[in-house]
C-alpha cells in the first residue's frame, strides 16, 4: 500500500494514480493557476513531501482548468510603484524558492502543460525536470511587459536549456510559443495532441521504472554540471557513485544482468 503524503492546502491537490508517481495539481483554475502567497508556499511544502516519502519516484506537476499557471495574481500580490521594495524582495523569495525546491528535490518532476504558462509559471515550468505540451500549451518569459526581469530563476535556467541568444530574444521581448513550437526551440521533451496529463504520466511511470537513489544523484550532477569545473564533477560524481554502490538496487541491477532478467527495485 503506498505511504500518504499529507499536506495541508486549499490550492495544491496531491494524488496517487500509480504507487510510484504523484501528481500535484495547481489549484485555482478561476485566476489560471496564478500565483498567490498560499500557493506559492503549498508547492513548496507539496513538493517537499512527496520528495520525503520513500515509495515516490517521479511527480507530475499541472494546472486545475485551462491553465498550467499564469504567473502572479495582481489581485492577491499587487505590483505597485508605491511598494515598499523591501515587501517585494520578501514576495520574490517565495517564489525564488518553488524553483530553489524544484532543482534540489531528488524526485524527478515532470511539468504537464496545458493552456497558459507564462512568467513565474514559465520559470516553475522550465524548472521541472521535463515538460510535456499540448496544443493549447503557450509559455513566456512575460516579465518585460510589466517593466521587470526573471527574478525566479528564468535568466539562469533558460540558457542552459536553449542557449545564451534564443533565451535573450524570449527575455528581452516576452516572445510566447505554443504548442509544437515549445518543442521546436527546445524547452519542452513531447508535444501530444491528446491528454497531456496523461501523456506525463506515462513518461513519469517510465522515470519510476530506475533506481531512485541513482535518478536522485544524477538529477544532482546534472543540475550542478555548469557551475562548476570539471574536477570538481568529478570529486562530487566519486562521492555520488559511492552511494549508489552501498545500494540493494545496485546490488540488485548486477544480480539481475548476470541472470538474463529485468531487475526489481525497492529503492534502497
Amino acid at each position: 500500500m503506498s505511504e500518504a503524503i499529507a499536506v495541508d492546502s486549499e490550492t495544491v491537490a496531491v494524488t496517487r494514480p500509480t504507487d510510484h508517481v504523484v501528481r500535484l495539481t495547481l489549484d485555482r483554475p478561476d485566476v489560471m493557476n496564478a500565483y498567490n502567497e498560499e500557493l506559492l508556499r503549498s508547492v513548496v511544502e507539496a513538493l517537499t513531501a512527496a520528495d520525503d516519502t520513500a515509495d515516490v519516484r517521479a511527480i507530475v506537476l499541472h494546472g486545475s482548468g485551462d491553465g498550467f499557471c499564469a504567473g502572479v495574481d495582481l489581485n492577491d500580490m499587487p505590483l505597485t510603484p508605491e511598494m515598499d521594495f523591501a515587501d517585494y524582495e520578501d514576495g520574490l523569495g517565495l517564489f525564488q524558492d518553488v524553483v530553489r525546491t524544484l532543482r534540489s528535490i531528488q524526485t524527478p518532476v515532470v511539468a504537464a502543460i496545458d493552456g497558459y504558462a507564462l512568467g513565474a509559471g514559465c520559470d516553475t515550468a522550465l524548472a521541472c525536470d521535463f515538460r510535456v505540451v499540448d496544443d493549447d500549451a503557450v509559455i513566456g518569459e512575460t516579465f518585460i511587459d510589466v517593466g521587470f526581469v526573471p527574478g525566479d530563476g528564468g535568466a539562469y535556467l533558460l540558457p542552459r536549456l536553449i542557449g545564451e541568444e534564443r533565451a535573450k530574444e524570449l527575455i528581452f521581448t516576452g516572445r510566447k510559443l505554443a504548442g509544437a513550437e515549445i518543442v521546436e526551440w527546445g524547452l519542452a521533451r513531447e508535444h501530444v495532441e491528446g491528454d497531456v496529463v496523461e501523456a506525463a504520466q506515462s513518461f513519469a511511470e517510465t522515470l519510476a521504472e530506475s533506481p531512485p537513489v541513482a535518478v536522485g544523484q544524477s538529477k544532482a550532477l546534472v543540475n550542478e554540471s555548469q557551475d562548476i569545473d570539471l574536477e570538481t564533477a568529478f570529486e562530487h560524481a566519486t562521492r555520488a557513485q559511492r552511494i549508489c554502490a552501498q545500494t540493494e538496487d545496485h546490488a540488485e541491477a548486477v544480480a539481475a544482468f548476470s541472470e538474463d532478467r529485468e531487475p526489481e527495485f525497492e529503492g534502497r
